[in-house]
């Protein structure tokens, strides 16, 4: 359904993300301050019509970024904005020959555009075989507590879900893009701190730096109040 959905959505993905940008921008500025040191590459995993990837990539000063997205669509709108590499592919399908990259970006609950649980593992250990040894991976992904964008009734009643009858199909929802008089069905994951740190490990990747972002002002909040972001690098080195 997801792949479907974001080839519907690309026509008019600009103006559905400019809705999100406070959200996106506060995870950038975070991206910036969280930066490797001596950073000149850059892969983003999901790029959308690759816009803020290049945004951030030049503000960042890197000098190579490649782009990727499943979606055909999408991949022909980050050409229209970027004259460097553009992968067609899914996040677990990076291919083995893309380089190892200083920076790599995967953002706006990305991983939550992918349903089964082995292929957000299996594309997080594709994007840490891709990070350069003292490169860092940025993820942001949307959080299945955060009471400011679900209400509290809401988060109460999926933390009941979680400790009395614990499954993966408890983070799954469905929901509506409504853009330019178009209502495009879809359905993404929401996500839990512990399962991200499970998620984590087992990719063999270590969270370095953590916050939660505020999904209407962009501003650093507390655990409840936001969707979480994280910097990674490689278990043998932090």
């Amino acid at each position: 359904m997801a792949s479907a959905a974001y080839d519907a959505l690309a026509p008019h993905y600009r103006r559905y993300a400019l809705r999100r940008a406070a959200y996106c921008d506060g995870v950038d500025r975070l991206i910036a301050s969280w930066l490797p040191s001596q950073a000149s590459t850059m892969l983003d995993v999901g790029s959308g019509d690759g816009v803020r990837a290049v945004q951030l990539a030049s503000s960042l000063g890197i000098d190579a970024l490649v782009l990727s997205d499943p979606s055909q669509p999408m991949s022909e709108q980050c050409r229209s904005h970027h004259r460097g590499t553009v992968l067609t592919c899914a996040a677990e399908a990076l291919p083995s020959n893309a380089g190892a990259f200083d920076v790599i970006t995967c953002v706006w609950n990305v991983l939550g555009a992918i349903e089964e649980p082995e292929r957000r593992l299996a594309a997080l250990h594709g994007m840490k075989e891709r990070l350069a040894p003292a490169g860092r991976l940025f993820v942001d992904v949307h959080n299945r507590y955060n009471v400011a964008a679900a209400g509290l009734r809401r988060v109460v009643a999926r933390m009941a879900r979680d400790l009395v009858t614990p499954s993966q199909a408890n983070g799954l929802v469905s929901f509506t893009w409504e853009i330019d008089g178009l209502r495009i069905p879809t359905r993404g994951y929401l996500f839990t701190d512990p399962e991200m740190r499970r998620l984590f490990a087992a990719a063999r990747l270590t969270p370095v730096r953590h916050a939660f972002v505020h999904y209407d002002t962009g501003q650093v909040c507390g655990r409840w109040r936001g969707q979480m972001v994280w910097a990674l690098e490689h278990a043998s080195r932090a």
